[in-house]
């Protein structure tokens, strides 16, 4: 029998939990709590400095947002009555055009494929912690920015060009504390930091912005407070569909209490934990679903059940019940990852396991599935699924294989694996389930890391993966998720 999900969370210290962006691990020897999500959908107002870029308080259409120079084009949300701006946007997909700072004109567009470039930080090493719990805890995407938790502090990158090797930086200020998780929901970017002090009345600091919808601004801040909690430490941060997110403590002993908080937030209150009420023997929280936290287990011959806990973060949190997933999950193991979408779906990446009969369990490839269907679905169902990257001599049980997933849309999903040619390498991909559920052709980069060592983003049809330098600083790699190799 497989360790339980339950016996394991309860050990899982501040300091050992490792994004998701998410993104979350469940094997026999730990269950990592961490964030995931999705990363459209929330209004934007954050402060921030632009470059000339006009953004009238309202707008009825898209004639009335009229930038300042000609490499910006605004479109008018009208439901928002919200101007946004994109700089030299390409007339076709899969190029590139540059704004010439002198001219403020566009340059001719060039055609840029998959892996369509990376960039180099030198602000310090991957933040929250550090390492692989860091990479997956400490990155975070709200098109064109891309947020970055560094062991010196928080900074954006500006990535309007996919190709640029050296996108703009964006520091930030307003967060006078280093994060342990940095985590989208919608367009609005939250940092969590460590809990300190000591109980009952425990102390976090908290900060948020709305990413903003000029993409020329030169700086951002955000706005922080100091809260006190009844918790000693938050394991993991999961986005809801309406901006704000929840915090859970891996406590099984006190039922993993879950907060939920949504921006803008009072200094010096109490923020409110409350237990999942009813959550089935030896499960854990992995991941959110609009207003419900997602249980799972794993249990037996590579089995998985899940549940859904209505209300979580209330005084009115109920267990909708185990589903068992095994039948179009099927046998799985190792490190599991979830990514959520603004809608409430959810993806899963784990272990395949092959059962023979009679013989010896066998890793047999990593198997991405569907699991939620959006906010308002009720079963978990994995029969969308698909397996990449098929092993032969992989050995037994899920090792080092399935990495962190990112949605990038209803349809679609960026996914992490060690490839089949060097299990000591992560290919990067595409996954899609329009159709037969499928790995999208021409569309795969190899790094030279883990799979466990990287964290994943992504937003507007831009995938991001973070690597440690094998010198120095971080790599943020950027994916295009709808172009050919």
């Amino acid at each position: 029998m497989r360790r339980s999900i339950l016996a394991v969370i309860a050990s899982v210290g501040a300091a050992t939990v490792a994004f998701s962006a998410c993104s979350l691990g469940l094997d026999e020897s730990k269950l990592d709590l961490a964030d995931g999500g999705a990363n459209d959908g929330v209004a934007p107002d954050a402060p921030a400095k632009s470059d000339g870029a006009v953004n009238p308080t309202q707008c009825n259409q898209d004639q009335d947002c009229k930038p300042a120079n000609a490499c910006l084009v605004g479109k008018c949300n009208v439901a928002l009555h919200q101007c946004s701006y994109d700089i030299c946007p390409a007339p076709k997909a899969c190029q590139a055009s540059v704004c010439d700072t002198n001219s403020k004109t566009c340059s001719v567009p060039t055609q840029y494929g998959f892996h369509a470039g990376s960039f180099h930080l030198t602000t310090g090493t991957i933040g929250c912690g550090g390492g692989a719990q860091g990479a997956h805890r400490c990155f975070a995407a709200s098109y064109p920015f891309v947020f970055i938790g560094t062991t010196n502090g928080v900074v954006a990158r500006s990535v309007v060009d996919p190709t640029d090797s050296s996108p703009d930086v964006i520091p930030i200020g307003g967060v006078p504390f280093v994060p342990a998780f940095v985590v989208a929901s919608g367009s609005r970017i939250y940092f969590v930091g460590f809990v300190g002090g000591s109980g009952p009345d425990y102390k976090v600091p908290i900060a948020w912005l709305d990413a903003p919808t000029d993409p020329t601004v030169k700086s951002m801040t955000a706005t922080s407070v100091f809260d006190s909690v009844q918790v000693s430490q938050i394991d993991g941060v999961w986005p809801d569909t309406k901006g704000g997110v929840y915090l859970a403590r891996g406590d099984g002993a006190k039922s993993y209490p879950v907060a939920r908080i949504t921006a803008p937030l009072k200094d010096l209150e109490a923020v409110q934990f409350f237990p999942l009420a009813g959550i089935p023997q030896n499960h854990g929280p992995i991941a959110a679903s609009g207003t419900r936290v997602v249980t799972a287990t794993a249990f037996g011959q590579y089995q998985t059940a899940f549940s859904l806990e209505t209300g979580a973060g209330t005084g009115s949190a109920q267990n909708a019940g185990a589903q068992e997933t095994t039948a179009t999950f099927g046998a799985v193991a190792g490190n599991f990852f979830f990514a959520q979408g603004p809608d409430g779906s959810l993806v899963a990446s784990g272990t395949a396991v092959s059962l023979p009969d009679g013989g010896q369990p066998t890793s047999s490839g990593v198997r991405v599935a569907w699991l939620v269907a959006d906010e308002k679905a009720t079963t978990f169902d994995a029969t969308a699924h698909v397996d990449i990257e098929p092993y032969t001599n992989a050995g037994c049980c899920g090792g080092d294989f399935a990495g962190p997933v990112a949605w990038i849309d209803s349809k679609r999903a960026l996914v992490l694996s060690a490839p089949a040619s060097n299990l000591a390498q992560t290919a990067v991909q595409i996954v899609t389930r329009e159709g037969a559920p499928s790995v999208v052709a021409n569309r795969k980069f190899v790094l030279p890391f883990h799979p466990s060592e990287l964290g994943a983003a992504a937003s507007s049809s831009y995938g991001y993966v973070m690597t440690p330098d094998q010198v120095s600083g971080l790599n943020v790699h950027v994916f295009a998720a709808g172009c050919d190799n």
